[in-house]
């Protein structure tokens, strides 16, 4: 996502420098992995006590992070949704609310995304997936629709079977089957009775997996060829340039020429 905000002070030139972003990425790093570490040592281990230590020293560098962005943006500084959502992850972590802190203590392995933030390339990949929730949304209508129809049809056509008594359990084999969960022995379970339900598990496995999910990959991959045509533009600034030296090389010439 582009950054809503115009950093102008030096504090904001710093607080956007590589070597802040380096710091603070490995910084994140070491709390997620301290983190992690919590799960396996607990109180009244020493471990424990050194790992806690060193989450709240992590903790407080990112607040003094966090306030310094604010002070070198203003009120712009919430105009960014990735600030907004540092803000409530980092502070809300460091409110004094019991079991919810230590719920929001966890909830601080998701400034992971911070990497996402500083990063052009992976900015682009988030920008390519939200452009493509739109035909997403389309073509899991479609998928619903499609699995919907089969579940019906299965209690129609295979009525004796235990795997197509209800909607419910049709849904579950049909899920089953879809997530390739040795779907194999469901067809010839059902198949002991109905010898053509061969034809009715292929249909829907080529449909569902061969068609429909493919219909994912390519929405998604057509939305991050228009993100990336986009990025690939030359922006209003760039033109701007371009144009100011074409200018200046034309008046150069028409100097020479006189």
């Amino acid at each position: 996502m582009p950054r809503l905000y115009v950093m102008e002070s030096a504090l904001a030139r710093f607080m956007e420098s590589k070597i802040v972003h380096y710091v603070i990425g490995i910084l994140v790093l070491v709390n997620v992995g301290g983190l992690l570490a919590l799960t396996y040592y607990q109180p009244p281990s020493e471990i424990h006590s050194i790992l806690v230590n060193l989450d709240h020293f992590i903790l407080g560098i990112f607040i003094v992070e966090i306030t310094l962005r604010f002070l070198a943006n203003g009120r712009l500084f919430f105009k960014s949704p990735w600030n907004v959502f540092d803000f409530i992850i980092i502070f809300g972590s460091a409110l004094p609310l019991g079991l919810s802190a230590e719920i929001m203590r966890s909830l601080r392995v998701l400034r992971l995304f911070y990497f996402i933030e500083i990063s052009p390339k992976m900015r682009h990949i988030v920008q390519g997936l939200y452009k493509s929730l739109p035909g997403i949304v389309k073509v899991t209508i479609m998928l619903l629709i499609i699995f919907f129809t089969f579940s019906i049809l299965g209690v129609l056509l295979f009525p004796e079977s235990e795997r197509f008594a209800d909607a419910g359990i049709v849904m579950h084999t049909l899920f089953q089957v879809l997530s390739g969960d040795d779907w194999y022995n469901v067809l010839r379970d059902v198949q002991k009775n109905y010898s053509y339900a061969w034809i009715y598990f292929y249909l829907f496995y080529i449909v569902m997996v061969f068609v429909i999910l493919n219909l994912f990959i390519g929405v998604v991959v057509g939305a991050l060829q228009a993100a990336e045509e986009r990025d690939d533009a030359p922006t209003e600034d760039d033109q701007t340039k371009i144009l100011q030296d074409i200018q200046k090389r034309l008046k150069a010439i028409e100097n020479k020429l006189k």
